[in-house]
């Protein structure tokens, strides 16, 4: 039976995983963008393309392969080795399913793209589940013990592994195969790491019981993983289908950014704080504490990202993108909404999760599909700003019925929201009106880059001046989470 743990130290473990996930982050993402940079000087772009359909498949094989079983193990208060060894057996029996469902329809995919390398490559992608199988157990028990440091470093070591494996199979003249060496590589640094710094050994012994406890859980968390994924793909398939692919091409580009910080920011601190929140489950004081503490500084770094991208987005295009990307310009100044409903929706997602209702989640996202797919057909004929206006009121929509039914399960009110959100809402408003000034006033006649480059400075120097100037400790917080 697990210890029941202080609001003090569960905040303090919490913020070394923020810590130390964000600091792999940065090694992560710069050793993925290197290995990127690298890899398209010696392959060719359709390299790229096929690779891509590859990984969508395999992508979705992994939202369905997991069953929700991880998340159900971080939290549930109590688990006990017979647990840990029926979701082991489940997951070995789900790798070999995949597989063979893999194998079969590899033939299929490869004709259906017209890729004849593809069937090869799903055949041998494969291994990637007996992988997962096999980490999925230790994974989910650093997580438990929120050991994030470690499992960041193992993590990061997998990603150089891939990096190193890539490019030295692209230098002799691999192809397309390099990324399949490289994404294997990945895998077996990371379970040998696993295994040698954890103390969990597969058994084999299944327990209907425990499985059904797990499933229970598990199930409605799968259900909403595989909603949350067509969510997320629908308004590719109507672009696609409708408007062709040079307009899919601008959506794809601004939807790519807006989506960096929600995965790279509000995602990774769903993973960290979804098991210090299962561990103060029945501790409604510090729950409530603890969740408006981790609002206050989500909103704190996802506002100020989202209000500069809706800003700088006429400048930063045509700088980073060229002119010829122009026409996604609108679509990212609107999606920026998008992102921030989805960088907030997690904190509804933590709620749901470690309260042991995701059930209340699954209904809320299907309520969503329904409304999105039928707007999105309307929309889609109409141009991709039509669609990311569509996309935008949709999901805000549906944020803040998720957002009022997850402040109903812990006892809070909108209101109560004001404290946390104050300072990061005043300051982007602060930060807008200053940026807009500069842009219409002194800098009207600026070519793009200073545009780009003064209101990026301007706009961080005034959020940074009202958020010390509110909150007179958030600099001393600031260095010890560094130190912690």
């Amino acid at each position: 039976m697990s210890k029941p743990s202080s609001v003090e130290q569960v905040r303090a473990d919490s913020s070394r995983g923020i810590k130390w996930v964000g600091i792999a982050e940065v090694f992560i993402r710069g050793t993925q963008f290197l290995t990127t940079v690298v890899l398209a000087r010696i392959l060719m772009p359709a390299d790229f393309g096929v690779i891509g359909i590859a990984l969508l498949f395999t992508q979705l094989s992994f939202v369905l392969f997991d069953f929700g079983m991880s998340s159900a193990l971080v939290q549930k208060k109590d688990v006990e080795p017979r647990h840990y060894a029926t979701v082991f057996l489940v997951y070995v029996a789900l790798s070999a399913l995949f597989s063979v469902v893999v194998v079969l329809g590899s033939g299929w995919v490869a004709a259906w793209f017209d890729q004849p390398v593809l069937e090869g490559m799903l055949d041998v992608l494969v291994v990637l589940f007996v992988f997962h199988s096999l980490n999925a157990i230790p994974t989910v028990e650093l997580m438990r013990e929120l050991r994030f440091k470690r499992l960041s470093s193992f993590q990061t070591a997998g990603v150089f592994a891939y990096g190193v494996a890539a490019v030295g199979a692209a230098l002799l003249n691999a192809g397309v195969w390099s990324f399949v060496y490289g994404a294997i590589a990945e895998q077996a640094v990371m379970t040998v790491l696993l295994y040698a710094n954890t103390r969990w050994r597969p058994t084999f012994r299944f327990d209907r019981d425990a499985f059904r406890e797990l499933f229970r859980y598990g199930g409605d968390v799968l259900a909403t993983r595989v909603v949350g994924y067509m969510n997320a793909n629908a308004p590719y398939l109507f672009i696609g289908r409708i408007l062709g692919a040079t307009q899919l091409g601008y959506y794809s580009i601004a939807y790519q950014l807006v989506e960096f910080p929600v995965q790279r920011i509000s995602k990774n601190v769903l993973r960290v704080m979804f098991p210090a929140f299962s561990k103060l489950q029945d501790d409604m004081p510090g729950y409530r504490e603890l969740y408006q503490q981790t609002l206050y500084y989500l909103a704190l770094l996802t506002v100020p990202i989202f209000t500069g991208m809706a800003l700088v987005a006429p400048d930063f295009v045509r700088v980073v993108y060229g002119e010829k990307w122009a026409p996604a310009i609108v679509p990212l100044q609107l999606l920026a909404m998008v992102g921030f409903c989805r960088s907030m929706w997690a904190t509804a997602s933590v709620v749901y999760l470690s309260k042991g209702f995701p059930q209340t989640e699954l209904r809320i996202s299907a309520g969503y599909t329904l409304f999105l797919v039928p707007a999105l057909f309307v929309a889609a004929p109409h141009g991709v700003a039509a669609v990311a206006v569509v996309l935008a009121v949709v999901l805000l929509v549906f944020y803040l019925v998720a957002l009022v039914r997850a402040l109903k399960i812990i006892d809070l009110r909108l209101v109560d929201l004001w404290r946390p959100l104050r300072i990061p809402f005043s300051g982007a408003l602060l930060m807008a009106a200053a940026t807009l000034g500069l842009r219409w006033g002194l800098l009207g006649g600026a070519g793009h880059l200073a545009g780009l480059v003064t209101a990026i400075a301007a706009g961080v120097l005034v959020y940074a001046g009202l958020v010390l100037w509110a909150d007179r400790g958030i600099l001393k917080k600031a260095i010890q989470f560094l130190g912690a």
